[in-house]
């Protein structure tokens, strides 16, 4: 039984299929909220030392070179000399409550809402690597309702935190889950559309991403209480409870260990919702397919033409050129984005005006940049797109910091300051998107969630260093960021050169096939420990 075949003969995008996305796309667009979530959590409002009763603010609060007043001083009318805050602090009300007036994160304390950001993406980090695996051994559905419903029940505990570090800590076991939970969705989606139809709902999944971005700034600007804000956005994840009944599990993943009973059931099931006859020799599974344990044996014609002896570890990625080759700039890759765009959405509160709607903005300008993404790589394929959004996205950001704000002769310049920032943005949205892409088609069968969860740890080594990256230049330097951003953007398009194309080419299932280009066995002295 081959898993590309089953697929062919569901159709493209018939009802079965329509319906498993969307279901997939909830999953995915929620996903946005625990990790952007802070921005409005953890949101300043403004800030000034606590003035005195009987005093005015224009005769305690010294004013900066700017024009405003001073957050963390306060001048004493009886020395004339300006002191650190003693008595509290004084807040805007942009917000009702967030983590930062609540637990007064402001002056010496101004890095503990990034450093929160910061373990959060530690914890995805662990989670891709640890937890992501186990979806390759019990498969996509269960690991993901399993984590839905506990990072739920995180969330909703983490909205009744009574001091930073219990938040922050909560948090990161929020984070621990919520990578996990988007990699296995992704990896189910690519999984569950044949060769011929894949990139739409590869890409397609991510407008999901930046739908969920705009639906938070809607709950942000609407709940400006950080708990309730924070039970809101928890509280969905059980509504998956009704998946257990009907999200199906993937074929490829069943076909894959050998569970052929329960692929031919999901099978017959998508058939007659497509309203498709599935031709009963793509059913067929050889008698020694059948008798054969999963990891194990020698099959015939069907899903596997190797030997296979062992289980297969992240190790397995390493020990052949090919494979070792594409890991590495996969891990590049994933770093470089993560970086570049996690450190402009962190920066987004910052841009003029609503920050509620910068952050809506941010989620809408994602959504045309991938649909375009789409029809681009299913007429060209996906490798010279990827080159061209890194390219873009590098020499954009470059190009903004060479843009004045106002011209010699006072022309204001800064609109077209965001025009280039929102074309690098596009380019970073299409080389993200593509890059999970990359990942899902790229890698074999056997190893795939490990090498998407391997690749994912760099991605968040990027995502772990964004936030320091926007606290530590905030006020100063703000051209480093960009540099920064738009050098490794280039170096990254530099090596996509290296990798190879993968439109409309079927799933690779074994080491062997990235290694010898087909679906034929490797010699008989060879096994998958090579």
């Amino acid at each position: 039984m081959n898993a590309d075949q089953v697929l062919e003969s569901l159709g493209r995008f018939g009802t079965f299929q329509v319906l498993f996305f969307l279901c997939v796309s909830f999953i995915y667009m929620r996903g946005a909220w625990p990790v952007m979530g802070i921005l409005f959590l953890g949101g300043d409002p403004g800030h000034h030392c606590q003035v005195p009763v009987n005093e005015s603010i224009s005769d305690v609060i010294p004013v900066d070179s700017s024009g405003n007043y001073e957050k963390c001083q306060i001048k004493s009318l009886l020395t004339n000399q300006t002191t650190p805050c003693s008595n509290g602090w004084t807040y805007g009300d942009e917000f009702d409550s967030t983590i930062l007036t609540e637990w007064d994160l402001v002056c010496d304390d101004n890095f503990m809402v990034d450093l929160s950001s910061t373990i959060y993406m530690v914890g995805n980090t662990f989670g891709a690597l640890c937890l992501t695996p186990l979806s390759d051994k019990f498969g996509r559905k269960w690991v993901i309702l399993s984590f839905l419903w506990i990072q739920g029940a995180i969330g909703i505990a983490t909205a009744f935190s009574s001091n930073y570090i219990m938040f922050t800590v909560l948090r990161f076991f929020i984070g621990l889950l919520n990578m996990p939970i988007a990699l296995t969705t992704y990896v189910m989606v690519t999984e569950m559309f044949p060769a011929s139809s894949r990139s739409f709902p590869s890409v397609g999944i991510n407008c999901s991403w930046g739908i969920g971005l705009v639906f938070l700034a809607v709950l942000g600007y609407f709940i400006r209480d950080w708990r309730t804000l924070q039970l809101v956005i928890s509280v969905p994840n059980f509504l998956t409870v009704i998946y257990a009944w009907f999200l199906p599990e993937s074929i490829p993943w069943l076909i894959a260990n050998r569970k052929f009973k329960q692929a031919k059931s999901v099978a017959k099931f998508a058939a007659k919702m497509n309203r498709k006859n599935i031709p009963s020799e793509v059913l067929v599974v050889p008698d020694q397919e059948m008798n054969e344990a999963p990891g194990a044996g020698q099959s015939q014609e069907g899903l596997l033409n190797v030997k296979v002896t062992k289980k297969y570890t992240v190790l397995d990625l390493f020990k052949t050129s090919k494979l070792r080759r594409y890991t590495l700039i996969m891990f590049y890759l994933w770093t470089a984005d993560s970086v570049c765009y996690f450190g402009i959405l962190f920066a987004t509160p910052q841009l003029h005006g609503n920050q509620f709607l910068n952050i809506g903005i941010s989620g809408i300008v994602e959504i045309p940049a991938l649909i375009i993404c789409m029809f681009i790589i299913n007429r060209i394929g996906r490798k010279r797109p990827l080159i061209f959004f890194l390219l873009l996205s590098g020499i954009m950001n470059i190009i903004t910091i060479f843009i004045p704000t106002n011209t010699d002769s006072g022309v204001d310049l800064v609109w077209l300051q965001i025009t280039a920032a929102m074309i690098g943005k596009f380019g970073i949205t299409g080389a993200y998107s593509l890059s999970y892409l990359y990942s899902s088609e790229i890698f074999p069968t056997v190893v795939r969630n490990h090498a998407v969860g391997l690749s994912s740890f760099f991605e968040n080594i990027g995502g772990i260093s964004a936030p320091f990256i926007v606290y530590a230049t905030s006020g100063t330097l703000t051209y480093i960021p960009l540099v920064l951003f738009g050098v490794i953007m280039i170096i990254g398009g530099t090596l996509a050169c290296f990798l190879p194309e993968t439109h409309k080419k079927p799933l690779p299932e074994t080491i062997e096939e990235i290694e010898y280009g087909t679906k034929k066995s490797a010699p008989v002295t060879e096994n998958t420990h090579l």
